[in-house]
């Protein structure tokens, strides 16, 4: 089976690296770019998702998103949003252009260097390179320093030469600003959000995709915001298809990254939900997957009938709720799906954290 993952993660690769390279000679219309390109980034975020929850608990890097984080993500979203709008409308495109350069420049390089870590690593089996550890105590204050707080750092030459990489291709983007270079940023960032950020419930990624369901459709329809920030700040905060070759400026269609990682996130939930239950076709993760490239559709077919933009959450929102709760009462499994939930109950918290106390408690004796 890991193997079978392994290989289809591969073909995915390549055909996500064929949307960056083919449309620079031919021209793809940007409608069936998008209805590519957006699903496969969902597909490889919740297959990297995976794999990431079934690492031992001090291994994985995942963030867990509590009911409280979901109830204020959007009134959080929407202050920053509208705060991007007067930075948009009140600070010169120059210096705008400058300080987002920079900042992305740092982000993206970390960003794409962690997607294309593992991948690379891999294919070329770098678990056969010799491994540098960097270890020091960065609290120097202190005068009994102990080993949680040492920074621990391991790499190997083929880390480094990627990290140099990552670096060059998003300092590329600050300068250059392309479509094709913005897209990579974009896609790292990405799967790394669905890949690294968990919803804790069902009833919680139900809570927030209701709660932006809301937040896309009252700042699309019933302002400006979103658009104008969407157009004022060239960022690799969305991913572009270009209508056009060899023409500047270079006309583009454009989905933001919240239409990606937050349907993503909770597309992965469904793939775990399958994996908690046994279940190796998959059904909530396929139904869920195929409701999402519907959701698309939908969303280019009234975007192109009305020649106007559209809040895609609105289609995606119920597409991927309602594909997970039908498939759950045809299967009899409604209650499950209800109840599933990844967060520590109390008493599990307190257990844990009583054998952490003993652990300390028995190795000061020792010391």
């Amino acid at each position: 089976v890991a193997t079978a993952m392994s290989a289809n993660l591969n073909l995915a690769y390549g055909a996500l690296l064929a949307m960056l390279v083919v449309p620079q000679y031919v021209l793809i219309h940007p409608y069936l770019h998008l209805l590519i390109t957006a699903p496969l980034l969902v597909w490889i975020g919740c297959q990297r998702a995976l794999i990431e929850s079934q690492k031992a608990p001090g291994e994985s890097q995942m963030e867990t998103v509590t009911k409280k984080d979901a109830m204020q993500f959007p009134l959080i979203g929407s202050a920053v949003l509208f705060g991007l709008y007067i930075v948009v409308k009140f600070v010169s495109k120059e210096h705008l252009d400058i300080l987002i350069s920079i900042y992305f420049a740092g982000i993206g390089a970390l960003g794409v260097f962690s997607t294309v870590r593992t991948p690379v690593s891999q294919l070329l089996s770098a678990e056969k390179l010799k491994v540098l550890s960097v270890r020091f105590h960065w609290k120097f204050w202190k005068r009994k320093r102990e080993d949680d707080d040492a920074f621990a750092l391991d790499f190997n030459a083929l880390d480094v030469v990627l990290l140099v990489a990552s670096t060059g291709l998003s300092l590329s983007y600050a300068y250059f600003k392309t479509w094709y270079l913005n897209n990579c940023l974009g896609f790292a960032f990405s799967i790394q959000g669905i890949e690294m950020i968990s919803l804790g419930s069902y009833v919680i990624g139900c809570i927030l995709l209701a709660g932006l369901f809301v937040y896309d459709v009252f700042w699309v329809f019933g302002t400006e915001v979103m658009v104008a920030v969407a157009k004022g700040i060239n960022a690799p905060i969305k991913i572009m298809f270009p209508k056009a070759l060899g023409v500047k400026p270079l006309p583009c269609s454009m989905l933001g990254l919240g239409d990606i990682v937050v349907p993503g996130i909770f597309v992965a939930l469904m793939l775990r939900f399958d994996a908690k239950l046994l279940l190796s076709s998959q059904p909530y993760f396929t139904t869920n997957f195929v409701a999402y490239v519907l959701g698309l559709v939908v969303t280019v077919g009234v975007m192109h009938f009305f020649d106007a933009a559209q809040p895609a959450l609105l289609y995606l929102v119920p597409a991927c709720i309602g594909a997970s709760l039908l498939t759950a009462a045809s299967r009899g499994e409604l209650k499950e799906l209800l109840n599933y939930s990844v967060e520590k109950r109390p008493t599990e918290t307190s257990e844990a954290a009583a054998a952490e106390s003993t652990v300390a408690a028995e190795s000061r004796k020792d010391q």
